[in-house]
């Protein structure tokens, strides 16, 4: 019986060391790709909103709604979309002369007007002769003003002409900055590499090196400070990252001065002529010390095993069902999926049975709890503020107000338990359609409802998804009109109004009971907007107001129709009003 049990615990052991294997190499394999991966996306998120600006400003000239000679409108209108991109230094138009009207970010938080007539400027003139072929957005070659910066360069053309060219330059510290970032939260040095011999973003780079000039915006490899770096290249290919190899991610082991350090990097050219590698590098003992702890540990184990077999087989029995629906249901709560979570039975075990009735307490009142805050909203919270406090700041935002006409007269005569089941339906309609257009509900004031887009996640369209999600709500309520009107109820009339601009957003209250909310004029305009619905009135079921600073944002998708004009009370300005077409 000994020799059975000595050889179960051999191939247990066996079975075990390499499943560790394969998990401790698949876990180095997923580190060097996440590495790399954050490197991405972070400069993919610090530069991709450069390119849909750009192409934002294109479609707008190209459209005719703003001409390159109308200096003081071109103006203001570049000025304001680089407040949406504070990555953008400046940005400027070049009309078919090479005359240019455009604007730049001042150290201050300010903007200044830039003109220039460049037609003796051969760089200028090289750069309009590069757009004749160009068909969208592309990336130039780096350049140098005080600071080095990347290009982005976009053509305009109108029924087919080229009438001109945009131009936006990026500021490349700020690659630096997010490098710093990556590299603390995988305890490495990540590095952006301007092909194999210069470097482009660096922890070392934060500010202007003395390297930096005009004819050399980019710091040689050698000469930026990092010894370690430097030997890149020098590198051998280490085993057992085959897994990370698959994805076009490189792992290599360079030896410098008795220690060995190891490099994961990625090539990748989506940002010009020239291509990036992405990486970082950290001591070889890093992932060594994984390898010597897996070996440590099948030693450990044949000892343990060897003397505990019997117990851990009874107490494994015993331990791992309930730690296992511990880890699945925490696991959804963490989603906030209370519904699919179970209660915890009790165990022999005093430890996990107070764990379970600990559990079993705390569900119960999250349960409690979610009833009355979004679950929506309170995921994109977590998931923005990180485990810290979110804050209250101002933002751009579209927010919407809708209200039942003459509800009042359609609830007196029903009883309060059939009013509330009708309020629930109707704002579930109305909330499946906000929602589903990345929408946040702020609050239901009787039969209205207040939502607001661009808040906690930035979003570029604010407007347009408004605006959708008011089509969908019109054609809701269509719907359901259509099964009241069978079963011989009221017909119900909806009132919608849309306006954005800046507001307040963060938590406002005291510390017993805080609200994520918006405030400001923007939310009192809106909501006299909605209310002018009244005048406006067609006989539609839906009657969908917007302002004119949200029609200046929607395109040819939205069907517009003036709608007058009105004024906030306590305020001078005279607000557009437009009947978006359902």
């Amino acid at each position: 019986m000994g020799l059975l049990v000595l050889l179960a615990v051999a191939t247990v052991l066996a079975l075990q060391f390499r499943a560790s294997q394969i998990t401790t190499f698949k876990y180095l394999n997923d580190k060097a790709q996440a590495i790399v991966r954050q490197i991405e996306f972070d400069i993919r998120h610090y530069l991709d909103p450069a390119v849909d600006q750009v192409e934002f400003i294109a479609r707008q000239i190209e459209s005719g709604a703003y001409d390159l000679n109308d200096t003081a409108r071109l103006t203001d209108f570049l000025t304001g979309s680089l407040a949406g991109v504070p990555q953008i230094a400046a940005i400027a138009s070049w009309d078919n002369d090479l005359r240019s009207v455009g604007v730049r970010r001042d150290p201050d938080g300010g903007t200044r007007l830039m003109e220039a007539d460049a037609r003796d400027d051969p760089a200028i003139r090289k750069a309009a002769g590069e757009m004749a072929d160009a068909d969208g957005p592309f990336w130039g070659e780096l350049v140098f003003s005080g600071v080095t910066l990347i290009n982005l360069r976009r053509p305009l053309r109108r029924d087919g002409e080229l009438i001109g060219f945009l131009v936006a330059v990026i500021t490349v510290p700020g690659l630096s900055e997010l490098m710093i970032q990556t590299g603390d939260q995988f305890e490495a040095t990540a590095f952006i590499l301007y092909d194999r011999d210069r470097v482009l973003a660096h922890p070392f780079l934060t500010a202007v090196h003395e390297d930096q000039s005009r004819e050399n915006p980019v710091v040689r490899l050698n000469n930026v400070g990092d010894l370690i770096l430097s030997n890149l290249w020098n590198g051998t290919p280490v085993a057992g990252f085959e897994q990370a190899a698959a994805q076009s991610v490189s792992v290599v082991e360079s030896r410098i001065a008795d220690r060995s350090y190891i490099f994961i990097y990625k090539w990748i050219g989506d940002y010009g002529a020239v291509p990036w590698v992405l990486g970082a590098w950290f001591p070889e003992a890093d992932v060594s010390g994984d390898l010597k702890r897996l070996w440590l540990s099948g030693l450990v184990g044949i000892a343990v095993l060897v003397l505990a077999i019997a117990a851990a087989v009874l107490l494994a029995r015993q331990i791992a069902k309930p730690i296992g629906r511990v880890a699945a249901n925490a696991t959804l709560v963490g989603e906030l999926d209370l519904s699919r979570v179970n209660r915890l039975p009790p165990s022999a075990i005093r430890e996990l049975n107070d764990q379970a009735r600990a559990f079993n307490t705390m569900l119960g009142g999250l349960r409690a709890f979610e009833t009355y805050v979004p679950r929506s909203l309170v995921t994109r919270l977590i998931g923005k503020s990180h485990d810290r406090e979110v804050i209250s700041e101002e933002r751009e935002v579209a927010i919407m107000f809708t209200d039942i006409e003459n509800f009042t007269t359609m609830s007196e005569n029903h009883p309060a338990s059939d009013v509330a089941t009708f309020l629930n339906e109707h704002f579930a309609l109305l909330g499946t359609c906000v929602e589903a257009e990345g929408g946040t509900i702020d609050k239901f004031i009787g039969d209205a409802m207040m939502a607001f887009w661009g808040a906690p996640d930035a979003q570029d369209d604010t407007a347009a998804r408004a605006c959708r999600a008011a089509r969908a709500i019109a054609r809701a309520i269509d719907a359901d009109n259509a099964k009241r009107c069978a079963a011989g109820k009221p017909l119900i009339r909806l009132r919608i109004g849309i306006h954005c601009g800046p507001v307040v957003v963060g938590n406002v209250g005291w510390p017993g009971r805080i609200n994520y909310t918006i405030v400001g004029d923007t939310v009192n305009t809106c909501q006299r907007l909605e209310t002018m619905g009244k005048d406006a009135d067609r006989g539609d079921a839906v009657t969908i107001l917007v302002s004119g600073a949200i029609a200046r944002l929607l395109n040819d998708d939205f069907v517009l129709e003036p709608a007058g004009t009105f004024q906030v009370k306590g305020k001078a300005d005279v607000v557009e009003a437009f009947r978006l077409v359902a």
